[in-house]
């Protein structure tokens, strides 16, 4: 069956399906593999609850009623997305980088939202499946901002295949993901493959005009490119006036001068303000709607989001953590918090043979600061740090869950951060219950 007759197939059905936990009713059912779930094994079970088509790999199911047999899943998949992509022929803005893309997504969506119907990556679906996923779950909107993530050399290019972007941001270039891109100059490249795609397709690179690096990396590509801050051709700054913990921001628009009372915590986010505002104004969006849509945006989705209880205040911020991410997060906790303060710090994963000596060299940084209590956990840590009267390590989370429930610690500022592996978010209700 070619893409074109299961595209008609699509536009008949309810959507796409990966998973047969969910609902399936009219449905198309595809068949992915992973590192640790095969869901061929589940085509059976897929047609018994409804669903319209099955792709599947297993050839034994080639003829049967509802089958689709196909060498790879995925690339059926992507393929379908892509085609899909050209049908709606939205414009599509892609973002990339190494901090902060989920949160500029977020507030970018938010901006043009004033503006355009608006299709965005839904949390973090912002891989090889994620993307063609977000591309396919478009009907009408006129705009899409599609969050790209990669952990390998290539896969920034492959996505950007996929979704055509006619413009695209890079947030900045850190110390994430090494294992798979080496080094520093690694990482630009691998998120500079956005600027490679933009410039063989006459796209536009939006770029923080204070990133030297990046600016390089946009000029040496040959994209076109705008640049966004006070001194560029998109004019936005913002200037923190306070934070309680929220940021209080003056945000300068072109000539528009705005207050911007946020519902974000750390300064860190100021960048991620000031890119989502900087692609606004490229789309013509107001500048007063901008500082509203920036104004009232809350985090959900345990990043820099607070989370009052009983007990402690907390930050929740354990989506995904490196060596660049963490010293960001916490000194932005300690540029506003009171004592006590604590931080719950867990594993930086994907660091490769980097990892013993960021590990090391974050222990030893931590060990200059002023916080009342650190609590460690994860392997990584276990290997670099011993445990003394302010910091305690546990190999395990569930160590560290035995201790929380035991302790009750009360009156705190807490932060939470450490990779996505390490589940960190599980420890919030045992600070607050």
């Amino acid at each position: 069956m070619s893409t074109e007759q299961i595209y008609k197939h699509f536009l008949q059905s309810s959507g796409i399906c990966t998973d047969t936990r969910t609902e399936l009713s009219d449905s198309i059912f595809f068949a992915l593999k992973g590192d640790h779930f095969d869901g061929n094994s589940f085509v059976e079970n897929a047609l018994e609850r409804g669903c319209r088509l099955a792709i599947t790999e297993r050839k034994e199911l080639d003829g049967r009623p509802g089958c689709v047999y196909v060498p790879s899943s995925l690339l059926v998949l992507q393929e379908l997305a892509r085609h899909h992509r050209q049908q709606l022929n939205p414009r599509v803005v892609a973002i990339t980088g190494s901090n902060g893309k989920t949160t500029t997504k977020e507030l970018m969506a938010a901006v043009l939202s004033r503006k355009f119907k608006v299709a965005a990556t839904r949390g973090n679906l912002n891989n090889h499946i994620g993307v063609p996923l977000t591309l396919l779950s478009m009907k009408n909107e006129e705009l899409a901002v599609v969050e790209m993530g990669a952990n390998h050399p290539g896969e920034i290019a492959e996505l950007a295949a996929i979704a055509v972007p006619e413009a695209g941001v890079i947030t900045n270039v850190g110390l994430a993901h090494l294992e798979g891109f080496g080094s520093l100059q690694g990482v630009l490249d691998a998120k500079g493959e956005l600027y490679d795609f933009l410039a063989s397709h006459g796209g536009l690179a939006l770029v923080d005009g204070s990133d030297n690096m990046l600016l390089q990396k946009a000029e040496d590509s040959g994209a076109k490119i705008s640049v966004i801050g006070p001194k560029g051709d998109l004019k936005v700054n913002a200037e923190l006036i306070g934070q309680s913990p929220f940021l209080e921001v003056k945000i300068t628009l072109g000539d528009d001068i705005h207050a911007c009372k946020t519902g974000l915590v750390g300064a860190y986010n100021l960048q991620n303000m000031v890119l989502a505002a900087g692609v606004g104004l490229y789309y013509g969006v107001p500048p007063e709607e901008i500082a509203g849509a920036l104004s009232a945006y809350r985090p959900v989705n345990q990043r820099s989001q607070l989370v009052e209880g009983n007990r402690n205040r907390v930050v929740l911020d354990s989506y995904n953590a490196n060596p660049s991410s963490m010293r960001e997060a916490i000194a932005a906790l300690l540029s506003y918090a009171t004592s006590p303060t604590m931080l719950i710090l867990g594993d930086m994963a994907e660091l490769g043979d980097a990892s013993l000596k960021e590990h090391k060299d974050l222990v030893r940084w931590i060990g200059s600061l002023d916080v009342d209590r650190v609590l460690l956990v994860g392997p990584g840590f276990t290997q670099v740090c011993e445990p003394s009267s302010s910091i305690s390590v546990f190999r395990e989370r569930k160590e560290l869950e035995d201790l929380l429930a035991k302790d009750r610690p009360e009156g705190f500022l807490v932060l939470i951060k450490g990779s996505r592996v390490m589940e960190l978010e599980k420890l919030a209700p045992l600070l607050n219950d």
